[in-house]
């Protein structure tokens, strides 16, 4: 992987980032939102500030440590720490995010009582990981399951409301249809990181995990571009 390809990844991903927390903007300024829906935009903002404070490690290697030397002797020289940090907040606000959808109140405390176990699951990982240099796996498997199984809950109820026949204006099911396509390709591929890694010689497997990642972040951030504007349109 070159630096071209690095400011290749990182810049298209940054501006459609900021494109969708934008039109997230837009979405509340259209719409009375529900508390979740103001939650999911807030954290879109936050995602921009993370992808803008992780590229550090990029363009410290890229440039044989000319910028953000400092780095180099640190466990900090990888940005894994702040990934590990990020993967556990994003399944966070997901499950929050389809949690609050849900009416069964079974479904809704188990969700909840299962989301304070992962929590604690994870810390517990971070602390006995070597958290500043790989991605948390509890963190990945686990959270990623929960996400999973949120957003089938909520499909579960959908097919029995009378939602089903009023999806155009539904921006929880815009999104949870591509985290859910997003969640199934991205989770086993951090998953591997681990153990395929350019220290170790596998070159390859990084490349495909870069573009690959490229890719699904272009059709995330569209697909959430494209729902606040479509779901904009509905009545308050």
């Amino acid at each position: 992987m070159e630096y071209s390809d690095f400011l290749l990844n990182i810049i298209p991903t940054l501006l459609l980032e900021i494109l969708a927390a934008s039109a997230g903007i837009f979405y509340l300024k259209k719409v009375k939102a529900t508390g979740s829906e103001k939650v999911f935009v807030a954290f879109l903002w936050i995602t921009v500030f993370f992808e803008i404070l992780g590229s550090y490690s990029g363009f410290a290697y890229f440039s044989n440590y000319t910028v953000f030397g400092f780095v180099k002797e640190t466990p900090f020289r990888n940005n894994y720490w702040l990934s590990n940090i990020y993967i556990l907040l994003n399944n966070l606000v997901y499950i929050y995010f389809f949690g609050t959808k849900l009416k069964n109140k079974w479904a809704k405390n188990s969700i909840a009582g299962v989301s304070v176990i992962m929590i604690l699951a994870v810390l517990i990982d971070f602390a006995s990981s070597d958290f500043y240099t790989e991605i948390s796996r509890v963190s990945t498997i686990f959270g990623s399951l929960l996400v999973l199984s949120t957003i089938l809950l909520f499909y579960l109820e959908l097919l029995a409301s009378e939602k089903l026949l009023a999806l155009r204006y539904d921006l929880s099911f815009y999104i949870s249809v591509i985290i859910l396509i997003y969640t199934l390709c991205i989770s086993p591929l951090d998953y591997l990181s681990n153990y395929f890694k350019t220290s170790t010689g596998n070159h390859l497997f990084v490349s495909f995990r870069v573009y690959t990642l490229l890719i699904l972040n272009i059709l995330l951030y569209l697909t959430f571009t494209f729902a606040f504007i479509v779901c904009s349109k509905k009545k308050k």
